[in-house]
């Protein structure tokens, strides 16, 4: 029997570690929502999730690194719902239709919960160089994405195809921003029918 077989409590090595692992992810996604990642220490996040200075630096090197992957999940969450959603359309489909339900699956997935859409629209945001490359990567993954399933149903962007989907994608993010912000905040919907208007002027339907 290997180590990561061996059972604690009924459960494995592996599985226990990524118990923890996600106990670090959702506790630092939380207090860095709450305190801000700049005020908060690697004592607060272990804190928070009941967990121990030796068990974290089992799972990570720095606590740029727990954000890193909080940040991570939330981008690949988001990323698999707006996937699932336009996979369940039915074929052929509108441009309209298709940028509504891409927008409102990433808005849901971002909005449904504060936290997580603080960390990955504000408390990210200039935290290091290599914070800045994580995030351009994956806005130009966002690009892709966008680009490939408009392409698929017959949809050319205007102008420069990068520097589109890039208007696109800061404008989404923007006014994420704003309503994450707000004290009151308007329904989804009236978000996905503003983006989607914005969206429709820099496409051309083939």
């Amino acid at each position: 029997m290997t180590t990561a077989d061996r059972r604690y409590g009924g459960r494995t090595v592996v599985a226990r570690k990524a118990e923890r692992r996600q106990r670090f992810l959702e506790a630092a996604t939380r207090i860095f929502a709450e305190r801000g990642y700049a005020t908060c220490s690697l004592a607060e996040v272990c804190a928070a999730a009941g967990l121990s200075k030796r068990q974290f630096y089992e799972e990570f090197e720095t606590r740029e690194d727990v954000l890193t992957a909080a940040y991570d999940r939330i981008q690949d969450d988001a990323a698999a719902a707006v996937g699932a959603a336009l996979v369940a359309l039915d074929a052929p489909t509108d441009p309209e239709t298709a940028l509504r339900t891409g927008l409102a699956a990433y808005l849901e997935s971002l909005g449904s919960d504060p936290y997580r859409a603080k960390v990955a629209l504000i408390e990210v945001v200039g935290v290091s160089d290599r914070m800045e490359d994580r995030r351009r990567a994956r806005r130009h993954a966002w690009s892709a994405l966008i680009e490939t399933a408009l392409a698929g149903i017959g949809v050319r962007l205007r102008g420069d195809a990068q520097l589109t989907t890039a208007l696109i994608t800061g404008a989404v993010n923007g006014v994420a921003h704003e309503w994450l912000l707000r004290e009151t905040r308007p329904p989804v919907e009236d978000l996905v029918d503003l983006l989607t208007g914005a969206a429709l002027s820099l496409i051309d339907i083939e």
